[in-house]
This record gives structure tokens, C-alpha cells and sequence, in this order.
């Protein structure tokens, strides 16, 4: 019987190169497939991982640094409204409180920090713990600035300001819009 006028019956193959296709095992196919799922979702919730870690911590460091912009900005506005009660002239300059920013850990002022008199004139006290250095800085009679620095990496060095610009003219005195950076 000749192959070349018509093809074999079905399930009989000749011998040789051309013969029945070799058996593929199922498991090896599984285990294959499994394991490209397992590395698949191995990267995929490492992706996730990455991308949820850098989100909450820029999250921490807005969060913190919104305690320095409240705070300058209630502090500026504080010492416009003392200073239209002084008829337009401003407090003298604060002491810092505390002295110096705290070191990438929250400070709790006592009622006693905030007795100097430009924060008793601006009704101005942390009553919370603080990332942040509070003080006032009079320029001249009739201008000055709310500043809040913050060190929070912990290096010694102030690495967030916040300054809120305080003017007088006449007796009507105004906060202006706070200002950031290093």
C-alpha cells in the first residue's frame, strides 16, 4: 500500500521521522504555567508594594509640612491683628520656640514657651506636640515675618521654612500669603 496516493488511516502513522508526535506531559505544561503565574504576580505586587510605599510617604511629609503653614499663617495673622491694636506698629521680635527645630521628632511646648510678648499679643500657643520652630521676626515697626522651621530628616540642619510676610500701613496691618522652601 502507497502513502503518496492517499493519506493514512487515521492513528496509523509511518515509521520513521515522520511518525506519531511525542506524548507532551500535562504536569510539566502545568508547572510551566504555574510558575509564570507565580513570577507574574511576584512582580506585580512588588509594583504595588513600591508605588504604596512612595505614596504614603509623600503623604507624611505633606501632612507634617501643613502643621509649619498652619502654623506661621495663624501666627501672621495673630500679629496683624496686635499690631492694628497697637495702631499699625508691630510686636518685637519672639524668641524661637523652641530654640532650635526639633530633630525629625514632634516637641510638646508647655504653656510657659509661649509667653513672650508677641505671642501673648497674638493670642498664639501650640497646645499639640510640633515638627516645627515657631517665631516672629519684626523688620521694621510696620513689617515682619512668621517663621516655621522644621528639621525633619534629622541631620541638624532646617531643611522645611515657612515664612508668612506681616505689613502695616497705617493702622490696617495684613498677612500675606505664606511662602515655602528649604
Amino acid at each position: 500500500m502507497s502513502y503518496v496516493d492517499q493519506p493514512p488511516p487515521q492513528g496509523a502513522y509511518p515509521p520513521g521521522p515522520g511518525g506519531p508526535p511525542p506524548k507532551s506531559s500535562s504536569t510539566a505544561t502545568i508547572l510551566i504555567v504555574l510558575a509564570v503565574v507565580g513570577v507574574l504576580v511576584v512582580v506585580i505586587v512588588g509594583v504595588l508594594a513600591a508605588l504604596g510605599i512612595y505614596g504614603v510617604r509623600s503623604y507624611t511629609v505633606k501632612a507634617k509640612a501643613a502643621e509649619g503653614l498652619s502654623g506661621a499663617s495663624v501666627l501672621a495673622r495673630g500679629i496683624a491683628a496686635c499690631g492694628e491694636k497697637q495702631s499699625g506698629k508691630l510686636p518685637e521680635t519672639s524668641v524661637a520656640v523652641p530654640s532650635t527645630p526639633p530633630a525629625g521628632v514632634k516637641y510638646m511646648s508647655t504653656s510657659s514657651d509661649w509667653t513672650d510678648p508677641a505671642f501673648t499679643c497674638a493670642y498664639f500657643a501650640m497646645s499639640t506636640p510640633q515638627y516645627f520652630s515657631y517665631q516672629w521676626v519684626k523688620e521694621s515697626d510696620t513689617r515682619g515675618r512668621a517663621v516655621a522651621l522644621a528639621d525633619m530628616d534629622a541631620d541638624g540642619t532646617a531643611e522645611q521654612r515657612v515664612e508668612v510676610v506681616v505689613e502695616c500701613v497705617g493702622s490696617t496691618c495684613t498677612a500675606k500669603p505664606a511662602t515655602t522652601g528649604p
